[in-house]
């Protein structure tokens, strides 16, 4: 494994001031250190020099950082890439990291104790990701040998495993129902097992036939068919065949088995050994698997509906709102939230966590409480609405460590409604956009804004947007899973199409057009339930 020392780290960056900053602040850092100017010169030094980390300007002239990005990890896999960006670049640097193109981004302009952590980092773990690997191959040379091994022995071994599966069949055979079979298909033996099984004897039923107790699917007619050969040397092999049949009880009872067979000869004369496996416990333990796992799933969903959904408020001057939440059946981190001023002031929140399972709802769960106790505690300070951008602050303050310990984020979109001024302020972190339907120009507009999802960044400003609102306008606010909810072909739903509904249905009242979009959703994927939870709030200003 590689020294610190040996480490190359390759900088790209077009201004020559920020090369020569670095290399100075840089100087005393053990690794070794490659500078260039450009993307072109940088692919040129990559080819001469074997590079461990490459950190590359976004915004060059040319070949701009993240094609370089994408061609050193088509060329050069091994090499871990990080991005210098500022804030306006966001959009790109996400795409990046979710694609698994950059390890880091280096916020600009860049602070020098915090780039000289960064790198760091980076070099701990490209050398775990290496160590990692040539455990891994010394792992698989290690399996390669150990797999020659165990084929040899399963060659030597097979012929004792057939002797042994022969002698246990017939030890098991105790245990399960075992029939005879003479060559016209008559029961000429059954063991204690068979009779009380089936409540049948051999005495009582003497011409008895095994196609009489036992019930095969249509395409297994023939498996009774008995060999009718006298000659020894022309009886098949028994059968490894297991099927599925249901045994017909003296009593009614239809019993679930497992079948299979084999051939003896007894005075010179063929006979079929037919052997009956009752599987009436493994059925019911599935079936109770099955009603536990509903159950499971019907527990998650009134948990997520009860702990992260919030009922939309009904006492609003001049506006109605309606939420919809389609749960996916297992725990997710869609959490929604209305708080409720008076009747014409409210802020409303919507999130997303960061994938599935108990952890991203119960941090979900978190966020929504810390808005809760923020804004609480602010009102109550200043006797007035607290400040959008003063409690967002609080609530990333409160929460961002603990986050970034977890390695999660929340993408979430937290808005004031106005009625008495009819505005809508709000601050996006990096949640899908909302939709907003103008009635005065019969248009539909993206509000998008610039932060990044929460527990993403250690120190973050946030930045409040507000939009003037008129009569009949809509707000449209939704989770990913609605966007991104696939058709049986593979194509997503995706923002335009659910404009297009939005535009085309404006006229029905708030409840209605959920419905609409609700409906259009289920048409679309061909499923009423989707692989992602789907929140969608619509606000029709009346």
């Amino acid at each position: 494994m590689k020294q610190q020392s040996d480490m190359v780290i390759l900088f790209v960056d077009d201004e020559s001031d920020i090369l020569n900053s670095m290399k100075r602040f840089l100087r005393r850092e053990p690794y070794q250190k490659q500078f260039a100017s450009g993307a072109e010169d940088a692919l040129e030094i990559m080819k001469q020099t074997d590079v461990d980390i490459i950190v590359s300007d976004l915004r060059m002239p040319g070949m701009n950082g993240i094609d370089l990005i994408k061609s050193v990890k088509k060329q050069y896999p091994d090499t871990l890439r990080l991005i210098l960006s500022g804030s306006q670049d966001i959009d790109q640097i996400i795409a990046s990291i979710n694609s698994g193109e950059v390890f880091r981004f280096i916020l600009k302009p860049v602070e020098p104790d915090m780039l000289k952590s960064i790198l760091r980092d980076a070099i701990e773990y490209h050398s775990m990701k290496n160590e990692r690997d040539e455990l891994f191959q010394t792992i698989s040379e290690k399996n390669l040998e150990l797999t020659t091994a165990n084929r040899k022995m399963k060659n030597m071994t097979d012929k004792l495993e057939r002797s042994e599966r022969q002698l246990r069949s017939i030890h098991d055979a105790a245990q399960d129902a075992v029939f005879m079979l003479d060559e016209r298909g008559t029961i000429v033996y059954r063991n204690t097992t068979a009779e009380k099984l089936l409540g049948f004897s051999t005495d009582e039923n003497p011409e008895q036939r095994c196609s009489d107790l036992l019930s095969v699917p249509s395409s297994q007619l023939d498996y009774f068919e008995i060999c009718n050969t006298n000659k020894t040397q022309h009886l098949p092999a028994a059968s490894n065949e297991v099927i599925r049949a249901d045994g017909l009880a003296k009593n009614g009872t239809v019993i679930p088995l497992e079948i299979s067979k084999g051939y003896v000869h007894i005075d010179a004369r063929p006979h079929t050994v037919v052997i009956a496996h009752d599987i009436t416990s493994r059925i019911e333990e599935e079936e109770s698997r099955q009603r536990y796992d509903a159950m499971q799933k019907e527990l998650e969903s009134q948990i997520e509906k009860k702990l992260l959904q919030s009922p939309a408020p009904i006492s609003l001057h001049h506006a109605s709102i309606s939420r919809l939440m389609i749960s996916s059946g297992h725990l997710a981190g869609d959490f929604t939230d209305f708080i409720v001023y008076d009747p014409q002031h409210t802020d409303i929140l919507i999130g997303d966590v960061m994938g599935h399972g108990i952890q991203s709802a119960l941090v979900g769960a978190g966020i929504k409480a810390l808005f809760l106790k923020t804004l609480a505690e602010t009102q109550h300070h200043i006797g007035s609405l607290p400040g959008l951008h003063e409690s967002m602050q609080n609530v990333h303050k409160y929460c961002i460590h603990e986050l970034i310990d977890l390695g999660t984020y929340a993408t979430l979109m937290f808005l004031r409604l106005d009625l008495e001024k009819k505005t809508m302020a709000m601050i996006d972190c990096g949640h899908p956009p909302a939709i907003h339907f103008q009635s005065s120009t019969n248009s539909c507009e993206l509000l998008k804004g610039s932060n990044l999802p929460i527990g993403m960044l250690d120190h973050e400003s946030y930045e409040v947007s507000t939009t003037a609102l008129e009569s009949n306008d809509i707000i449209v606010l939704y989770s990913d899973g609605l966007t991104e909810c696939l058709s049986p072909e593979g194509t997503m739903f995706e923002i335009e199409r659910l404009s297009n509904i939005i535009q085309h249905h404006h006229e029905l009242p708030a409840q209605k057009l959920l419905e609409t979009i609700q409906t259009e959703l289920s048409t679309f994927s061909g499923k009423s339930t989707f692989g992602d939870d789907v929140s969608c709030i619509v606000i029709r200003i009346e």
